[in-house]
């Protein structure tokens, strides 16, 4: 009896974790962005600027350091900041931006593919 309960654990492992792809072999973008995203989110506004302008400036740096990712990077991103793991520090910090400028960076995550056809298209 215990070689079937063993035998159907091990089955009901596999189809657990079916379609999801392993941690160790999951793309993700490089450390040191991920730090770079969360410093640029969570610093804020310098009395020097207005809120407005000093806003509009972190979402460009933001987009900077986005534009930089990979086609394949920017798709996991963009996957894991709209799953929205709670633990997640990036997720954490990205939740403090205004919606709106969360659905603009998210959009621009999404249209890596695009920009990088057209950067091929122009060479």
């Amino acid at each position: 009896m215990q070689a079937i309960k063993t035998k159907m654990h091990q089955r009901l492992q596999a189809l657990s974790t079916a379609g999801q792809p392993a941690a160790k072999h999951s793309p993700s973008i490089p450390e040191a962005i991920e730090q770079r995203l969360i410093e640029l989110i969570v610093t804020p506004v310098p009395s020097t600027e207005t809120a407005l302008a000093g806003n509009a400036r972190k979402e460009r740096e933001i987009a900077e350091v986005l534009a930089s990712l990979t086609v394949i990077e920017a798709w996991w991103l963009h996957k894991r900041l709209t799953i929205a793991s709670p633990s997640d520090a990036l997720v954490a910090a990205f939740g403090r931006l205004v919606v709106e400028r969360r659905q603009r960076l998210l959009a621009f995550l999404g249209d890596a593919r695009r920009r990088a056809a057209m950067t091929r298209k122009a060479a």
